[in-house]
């Protein structure tokens, strides 16, 4: 009975801390995406200034300068969205809900954008003008869309994944509720057995509630696969139901935490 209990506070612990999530791995990845993102912002304001300045003078120098700082931001715009990438990359790895064919999925459209961003990595040095350095960010602004797409299915099925991995655990949980029930039959009165099967009935029900939730959200994940604006709104509504979901499984934790106190004191 206490490895019951403790299996049941082990449940609500992990749906109500975050950061028990957290590992060595993505810890890293995101510092790295951090420290990548303060560069792109570094060199966003340097590029700024040193337009400016051309705007003003309209000389070689000036030219040249811009020139420098533009093709630096390019580089540094697709490293910070690679690192991005990577971060999500390593969440998905330590993620324990996903399953294979998912994960494959997931893991093959951050792949196609990390090629893309490779590309302009590449072809950052070889801008020749500012003409030049317009055309190639236009391939960036081009991807935009895809890529927001990309990042934000991920991100979705991540958490996803989290609140299914829970899910199994609490299920595992339940089943070993019902033995316990099944096992205390015989020394249980009439009243009291007819409680812990409504009980369990309505611990069924939650569980019912929260596989509905799932299923809308993994259908939907799909769907991100629009305009920035739409995604936006997408991503939204999926937040709601990540929020619905995550308390089904939170309410019933605390179910079977009256189940263990009604089996263990009465």
């Amino acid at each position: 009975m206490r490895k019951f209990l403790s299996i049941v506070f082990l449940v609500i612990a992990a749906l109500t801390w975050p950061d028990l999530r957290v590992q060595a791995t993505s810890i890293q990845a995101y510092q790295d995406y951090q420290f990548q993102f303060d560069q792109y912002r570094q060199r966003l304001a340097d590029y700024q200034i040193a337009i400016t300045q051309y705007k003003q003078f309209n000389s070689l120098a000036s030219q040249q300068d811009a020139l420098d700082k533009v093709k630096l931001l390019i580089a540094q715009r697709s490293t910070a969205g690679k690192a991005y990438a990577l971060f999500l990359n390593e969440k998905l790895t330590e993620n324990p809900g996903i399953p294979a064919n998912e994960l494959s999925i997931y893991r093959t459209i951050l792949t196609n954008q990390v090629g893309f961003l490779d590309q302009g990595i590449q072809l950052a040095p070889s801008i020749a003008s500012l003409d030049d350095a317009a055309r190639v960010s236009e391939q960036f602004v081009n991807n935009y869309e895809a890529m927001q797409s990309a990042y934000r299915q991920t991100i979705a099925a991540v958490e996803l994944g989290y609140l299914n991995y829970f899910a199994k655990r609490f299920d595992d949980v339940a089943v070993k509720a019902q033995a316990l029930i099944n096992e205390s039959r015989s020394d249980a009165t009439p009243q009291k057995q007819a409680v812990l099967d409504r009980w369990l009935l309505t611990l069924s029900n939650k569980h019912i509630l929260y596989q509905q939730k799932a299923n809308s959200i993994r259908s939907m994940i799909p769907k991100i696969n629009c305009d920035v604006l739409q995604q936006d709104r997408m991503f939204t509504l999926l937040q709601g139901h990540f929020g619905a979901a995550r308390l089904d499984l939170i309410e019933s934790a605390s179910y079977l935490k009256e189940l263990e106190n009604a089996l263990k004191y009465d």
